[in-house]
């Protein structure tokens, strides 16, 4: 990793060069001052460029807004993404990206970033699954759902981290990486769901290398519904879901959705089978009374998910196992059972 040239502007601002101010006191990284810098010039963008123009734009966020699932409520969020997103849309002969990029060329001294920037006018969108993240370097490594290519995506310190298996994002290229444009948009879907988002991106017409088309206004509606929309009336999900364990464990998980479905709540419904799929798969064969475990995860998700704790009496009865068992099989898979429940949470 390269450090900030000793003849290039000073990071902290003053606007000598780094050899005559700071470069005594710090050795600055110029890829980190650059990520920071491109952060600060989309934010300029959307303030200054996109903000004002909401008014234009008002009847395509309008019809998003009613468009995205009802399950995904969050309007502030989705507008300021959606405000970046007509950022790329067409004005004249250049999008308004691409004509803010032109105006900030001449004001922008440090020459790799002007070299950087000639880079951006054509942003790529990307649906993919996380291949692996490092939250010490702020890197992500993505392979895009579509054709199979591969990203390594650097998270400027503005974005929020939380752990994640699938997003849409757009990305501008960073060197040798990428960066993104706006904010990246996670996917409710986990490790276990490939097959369901998978089939969710395969209802929508996003083939071919042309992915200009993914910024219209009804394309965008119908990528975000894929990341955060579950088709659950129709049951697939729980076909799917099943599909890494065998039968008995499959008919098991089953009839904790049947269990789950009676509270009244479809959220924790697809919370608890995931769970309990989740540790089928990964412990097979050595599970010997698969209702044992659906006791102690029903158990688990009512004492830490819901207003309405039930005891592991009543857990062990509703599946036909003792309170004893259920007591054990909670503090074998209690610590195990939080984490997963976390991730679902946050990704939710």
């Amino acid at each position: 990793m390269q450090d900030v040239g000793r003849n290039e502007p000073c990071p902290c601002g003053s606007g000598k060069k780094f050899k005559k101010c700071c470069a005594q006191k710090k050795v600055v990284s110029i890829r980190e001052l650059l990520v920071t810098e491109q952060m600060d010039m989309q934010l300029k963008f959307l303030n200054e460029v996109m903000v004002p123009k909401q008014g234009f734009y008002k009847n395509d966020l309008t019809y998003i807004l009613n468009s995205v699932s009802k399950s995904f409520d969050e309007p502030q969020f989705l507008t300021l993404y959606l405000t970046f997103m007509f950022g790329l849309r067409q004005q004249g002969d250049a999008t308004h990206w691409s004509t803010f990029l032109n105006d900030q060329k001449g004001l922008t001294a440090r020459p790799r970033m002007r070299d950087l920037m000639a880079q951006w006018h054509e942003p790529k969108p990307v649906m993919a699954e996380v291949v692996s993240m490092d939250e010490e370097t702020r890197e992500i490594v993505i392979k895009d759902l579509i054709d199979d290519a591969v990203y390594t995506v650097i998270l400027p310190e503005f974005h929020s981290w939380a752990t994640i298996d699938y997003l849409y994002a757009v990305l501008l290229p960073f060197e040798d990486k990428w960066v993104p444009y706006g904010f990246m948009f996670p996917a409710i879907y986990t490790e276990n769901e490939r097959s369901i988002i998978v089939e969710q991106v395969s209802k929508l017409t996003v083939e071919g290398e042309d992915r200009s088309k993914w910024l219209d206004t009804e394309m965008i509606a119908g990528l975000i519904n894929a990341m955060v929309e579950r088709d659950a009336s129709s049951g697939e999900w729980l076909d799917q879901m099943v599909e890494q364990i065998n039968e008995e464990q499959g008919q098991a998980v089953g009839t904790l959705k049947e269990f789950w479905d009676k509270r009244g709540d479809n959220d924790l419904s697809m919370f608890a089978c995931h769970i309990a799929a989740s540790y089928f798969a990964e412990n097979g064969s050595k599970i010997r009374k698969p209702q044992t475990y659906l006791a102690a995860v029903s158990y688990l998700m009512a004492q830490h998910a819901t207003d309405k704790p039930i005891s592991q009496k009543e857990a062990g009865e509703a599946f036909g196992t003792s309170p004893a068992s259920v007591s054990k099989a909670v503090r074998k898979i209690e610590e195990w059972f939080l984490e997963e429940l976390k991730g679902l949470l946050e990704q939710s």
